[in-house]
């Protein structure tokens, strides 16, 4: 069957000159260039930009998929973009043969925009611009083809655009985060996986630092620490380090809205689970960013399959662990990508403390030692001493202060809990947490030790009572591995 991008707007349309008279007389739409209409560049709700990236085979293609379709399935308009020109594979994930030649037709000025650029999928509410019969560039982007290409992606009529990068930066045709994208890093429990997920969101902060005080002898200096083969935890480094008072709070700024999560792939333990917890602890340390998981999929027959068949995990009849958390991790993106960046090189960027410098393809460098170099600590210094298990559980928190709330604990161990409360419940430094749901409801003493994750998530240690602890953490392994067999049967 021929797919073909769904008709947003038709110029030749009879009813153009009374739509557009309406438009103006209404003051909430205006008319570009290409026809179509679209809410002014300056008040525009806009598009959400979500970039998914890993090192290949760690299943980030298959996770872009499935992400892009349980947020069409919230009701979002969504754009799924396909920027690996090498290997181009979301076209096969649904099963169409023969998309719209949509990145081609772009370079090849086919089309004007992005939107006659766009393939239907058998998804309602989700477009695809496949990279398919496009060949990688023998350069780097020009800067005015990125910013056409910037503008162009900037224009979509959506209210998501995802982008599944490619997994060298030299082969990169638009910087997505000039756009303020939520960066979604995608990674397998090994060493080389969780390593090129380092130096990734290493490589980014320095390109956002590059952005913000790139021209400083303050940027320069932090971004040369960071590449240091034996870095320091950059709080060390910051605070033996003086500076003008402006540019350290725009580097500290930058860094404090780097917006990054990250999805492991193909666990199969709660250790391999763990690996993920630990990797974005050392990030926070050694970069300075928070990189929260956002989730961690579990090793499956079904979502392996999945990639290859033209039927994302997401379009089949199976309900498991993995399906049910694609669907958690939208509904958690909507919210996380609200506080994204603002965008850096398109109209509406805003003021910055130091002139900004618009973020170059490949200015991170695309050589293999920079993808691959060592992590600045060994990651099993981080790893918790007990296993987390996922659950999900209701308990009651009460607060020292005497404030109560119902919250979900998703996560659990013999040291402690993750949580989910109201976003913006003050949960103090201590507490109780109470197990409603477990028998004989064991109430712990609890100490607060992050509650600066999304969605008005937080983890708790526990304090005393090592026995109930045990026992807890007994119970939520065996629901993890019942849960586990239920996802790959027999």
């Amino acid at each position: 069957m021929a797919h073909s991008p769904r008709p947003r707007f038709d110029p030749s349309s009879s009813h153009v000159a009374a739509d557009a008279a309406r438009a103006r007389s209404l003051k909430r739409v205006t008319m570009l260039d290409a026809g179509r209409w679209h809410t002014p560049l300056g008040g525009r709700p806009g598009a959400r930009f979500i970039a998914v990236c890993g090192a290949r085979g760690v299943g980030k293609s298959t996770v872009a998929a499935n992400l892009a379709i349980a947020l069409a399935g919230l009701r979002a308009r969504v754009v799924l973009i396909d920027l690996d020109l090498r290997q181009p594979t979301q076209h096969k994930m649904f099963g169409i043969a023969d998309p719209v030649s949509g990145l081609r037709a772009l370079l090849e000025a086919e089309v004007d925009t992005m939107e006659q650029a766009l393939t239907s999928t058998p998804v309602r509410n989700l477009f695809l611009v496949s990279a398919h019969g496009t060949s990688p560039p023998a350069h780097p982007a020009r800067p005015e083809q990125q910013h056409l290409l910037l503008q162009q992606i900037w224009e979509l009529d959506a209210n998501i655009v995802i982008a599944d990068v490619p997994d060298n930066t030299g082969d990169e045709l638009v910087d997505l985060f000039a756009l303020g994208a939520l960066r979604l890093g995608v990674s397998a429990p090994n060493p080389r996986a969780l390593q090129r997920a380092y130096n990734f969101f290493k490589a980014q902060v320095i390109r956002q630092l590059d952005h913000v005080a790139g021209n400083t002898p303050e940027g320069a200096e932090l971004m040369a620490a960071l590449s240091a083969p034996h870095p320091q935890p950059l709080s060390a480094w910051v605070a033996h380090r003086q500076g003008r008072p402006e540019i350290h709070a725009a580097l500290t700024r930058a860094l404090s809205a780097f917006a990054g999560r990250l999805v492991g792939n193909r666990s199969r333990d709660a250790s391999e689970a763990d690996q993920f917890h630990a990797a974005s602890r050392v990030m926070a340390d050694y970069l300075g960013i928070a990189v929260p998981v956002l989730g961690v999929l579990d090793a499956s027959d079904h979502l392996a399959l999945g990639a290859g068949s033209g039927r994302p995990l997401l379009l089949g009849s199976a309900i498991n662990h993995n399906v049910r958390l694609v669907h958690s991790m939208a509904e958690q993106i909507l919210v996380d990508i609200d506080d994204a960046e603002a965008p850096h090189c398109v109209p509406g960027a805003g003021n910055h403390v130091v002139e900004p410098r618009c973020a170059i393809p490949g200015l991170a460098g695309n050589d293999e030692d920079d993808h691959s170099a060592p992590l600045p600590v060994p990651l099993e210094t981080y790893m918790r001493r007990s296993p987390r298990h996922p659950v999900d559980w209701h308990a009651s928190y009460l607060s020292s202060t005497g404030r109560k709330v119902d919250v979900r604990v998703f996560e659990l161990s013999e040291g402690g809990a993750s949580i989910e409360a109201i976003p913006g419940f003050d949960l103090g430094t201590e507490g109780t947490l109470t197990f409603t749901q477990v028998h004989d409801k064991p109430t712990l003493a609890v100490t607060v030790i992050d509650a600066r994750r999304p969605m008005g998530r937080a983890g708790l240690r526990f304090e005393g009572n090592p026995e109930a602890a045990v026992r807890l953490a007994a119970q939520a392994a065996r629901a993890a591995t019942d849960a586990l067999e239920w996802t790959n049967p027999g």
